[in-house]
């Protein structure tokens, strides 16, 4: 921001501001705001249709992120990074002071809602006062290049994503101008939270090694989903004890391994209605139910509609 001097009591003295073409006979305080804005929105509202990895670079950012539904699994230069709305919605903050290269995995029948909105770390010492931030999250920015944090998002916080949602999709000028306006109060939402003394980050509890752990797990469940699993043959195969297996998972998703395994084959199950035009009762059979009526309860439950609104007309 660039503040114009102040010209109190002196009526006979001009103001200039930016343009030095435009003067005037002014009092008072008169300032100056360039935004600038280097603000990215991303959004997503929808099923992964496929199982697949993507990698690209991404230059020294800051971005906060609340996942509504689903799963977000990715990892920043190879430090993981889960994110889970398991225990309900839930908001990140994560940022690096380097390039640093981002993998990303998604996988085929999750159903994924969220919001991510980034600004450029020069954009953000700019805009907010980043050595305040590093101090009180304990971030030591000549020792360490990136740092992520969890919170529990406030209703407020929620809304705003739910609008940037609606106005994104909506597509017009002023939708996109509201979701930016949106975008930036989520973003200092988030940014204020931990500045505040008693805030605290959930994600200390997990390390990086924990989630390494738990993709180990994660990657042979999916790999193995068609198999009948249970907790020994999981832990034996990912060198964990069941208790470790059980408690490291959880920690990092939300759910328990056979709870992960139910969620996983619902989520085949839905896309198999969707893409192959199975039956209902096919593809409870598929999931494992004997009973076509509890494939049905278990489907809306987990997902909120009926597993014959995924069927084609």
């Amino acid at each position: 921001m660039s503040e114009l001097h102040t010209n109190e009591g002196k009526k006979d003295s001009p103001v200039h501001n930016k343009d030095d073409s435009i003067t005037g006979q002014i009092e008072g305080r008169c300032t100056f705001t360039d935004l600038d804005l280097q603000l990215q929105v991303h959004t997503n509202d929808t099923v992964e249709r496929s199982t697949a990895q993507a990698s690209f670079m991404v230059q020294p950012t800051m971005t906060v992120a609340l996942i509504l539904e689903g799963d977000l699994d990715a990892a920043l230069d190879e430090q993981p990074l889960v994110m889970t709305s398991r225990n309900g919605p839930a908001g990140y903050i994560w940022f690096h002071t380097k390039e640093v290269r981002l993998d990303r995995w998604i996988r085929a029948g999750q159903r994924v809602r969220k919001v991510t909105v980034s600004l450029s770390l020069d954009r953000c010492s700019k805009l907010f006062d980043m050595s305040e931030f590093y101090k009180s999250i304990d971030f030591d920015c000549h020792k360490q290049n990136m740092s992520i944090l969890q919170w529990q998002p406030t209703p407020q916080t929620l809304r705003c994503a739910e609008e940037i949602l609606q106005k994104e999709q909506e597509g017009t000028n002023l939708e996109k101008l509201d979701s930016i306006i949106s975008a930036f109060s989520l973003f200092r939402q988030a940014f204020a939270h931990f500045k505040e003394p008693s805030a605290q980050s959930n994600f200390d509890k997990v390390n990086a090694r924990e989630i390494g752990r738990a993709r180990i797990a994660r990657e042979y469940i999916l790999g193995h989903i068609d198999d009948a699993l249970n907790m020994n043959d999981v832990a034996n195969n990912t060198g964990m004890s069941v208790s470790t297996l059980q408690r490291t998972f959880k920690n990092c998703y939300g759910c328990t391994v056979m709870e992960f395994v139910r969620i996983r084959k619902l989520e085949l199950a839905r896309l198999s209605l969707l893409d192959h035009g199975i039956t209902v009762g096919e593809a409870a059979f598929n999931a494992g139910y004997s009973s076509t009526a509890n494939f049905s309860t278990a489907f809306q439950r987990e997902f909120g509609y009926p597993p014959s609104s995924c069927m084609s007309n």
